[in-house]
């Protein structure tokens, strides 16, 4: 029996005004499908008979369905099922996103910044395989975008879409339970000079194949990424945020108790206004509240272990 071809990363279906991919898909040979969700000691070795276009019919009773509500969500678990380890699919890591940024570490007064340590922690960020350095002429052509890298990755990181946009497939697919979805976006707090990440919100509770992370030059001229760097960041999001949801907007006085609260962290601020040190720490500290985060709990991704030796200490704030 002929082995399936199986592409590195499926964009969506094809269509009349989608570009015509630049390369074939990849034969990976014998296909399997290793799991690396936490609740497993080692990998899992399942046989995954598919091609393109063709899968084979569900045994589930019913098709796959999202709780009405957040209140019916079961706990998250994110489970990534890894394609390959060989060929275009070594080297990838997927990790929890570690609380230190470069920038940050220019400027330590950032860490004080409870909100953005948090931010910085909330989900799993993936490194890339390989040294990439990208070139753009301007054109919105597939061929406008030139992907300089180790000849081995050029069917997982290319120019795929156009527009200047370069496209990194890692060897995952993701699977999350039902209602919760993924939001797959750059790394939290991060930029890159001349190049932005593109984000989505993906229905990984059904979705039966891969996507893709993608980075769109916003002028001509050349970008680079290290091996190692982080190319992405996923995040779990309810699927029914919005269920039943509402927005108001009321006078600050009918919540007496609270304007009264914004007035003590007012004066206390203006207290501290020309001392040595200013930051009243009232948000970190955050008296009388349970459930309050300072260290973001996020499980590796294993069996595989990630260190994040250069992110220490885990806590930036534990030592300012």
């Amino acid at each position: 029996m002929k082995p399936p071809l199986i592409p590195p990363a499926d964009a969506p279906d094809d269509g009349p005004d989608r570009p015509i991919r630049s390369r074939p898909a990849t034969d990976l040979g014998t296909p399997f499908v290793v799991t690396a969700d936490a609740s497993n000691v080692g990998p899992v070795i399942v046989d995954f008979p598919r091609t393109r276009g063709y899968s084979e019919p569900s045994t589930a009773s019913t098709p796959p369905s999202s709780p009405p509500t957040i209140a019916g969500l079961p706990p998250f678990e994110l489970r990534a099922l890894r394609i390959t380890d060989a060929g275009w699919g070594a080297g990838w890591e997927l990790c929890p996103a570690p609380p230190r940024r470069s920038w940050m570490d220019g400027h330590p007064h950032a860490y004080h910044c409870l909100p953005l340590v948090v931010a910085n922690q909330w989900g799993w960020q993936i490194h890339c395989p390989v040294d990439v350095r990208i070139v753009w002429d301007g054109s919105p052509e597939l061929s406008g975008l030139v992907v300089e890298l180790d000849p081995v990755y050029q069917v997982t990181i290319k120019s795929q879409f156009g527009q200047g946009i370069v496209t990194f497939s890692p060897p995952w697919m993701f699977r999350t339970p039902p209602g919760w979805d993924l939001w797959a976006k750059g790394p939290t707090n991060f930029w890159k000079a001349n190049c932005v990440p593109l984000e989505g919100i993906i229905e990984t509770w059904w979705l039966p194949y891969t996507f893709t992370f993608n980075w769109k030059l916003v002028e001509p001229g050349e970008v680079t990424f290290a091996k190692g760097e982080a190319i992405g960041q996923i995040l779990p999001v309810p699927h029914q945020t919005f269920a039943e949801a509402r927005a108001i907007e009321e006078p600050l006085s009918v919540e007496p108790e609270l304007m009264s609260q914004m007035a003590s962290w007012r004066d206390e601020r203006q207290r501290r206004s020309g001392q040595r040190h200013q930051n009243h720490l009232m948000y970190r500290k955050a008296q009388d509240v349970d459930g309050h985060l300072v260290r973001v709990p996020v499980p590796p991704v294993g069996p595989r272990s990630c260190s994040t030796a250069t992110d220490s200490p885990e806590d930036p704030q534990a030592e300012r």
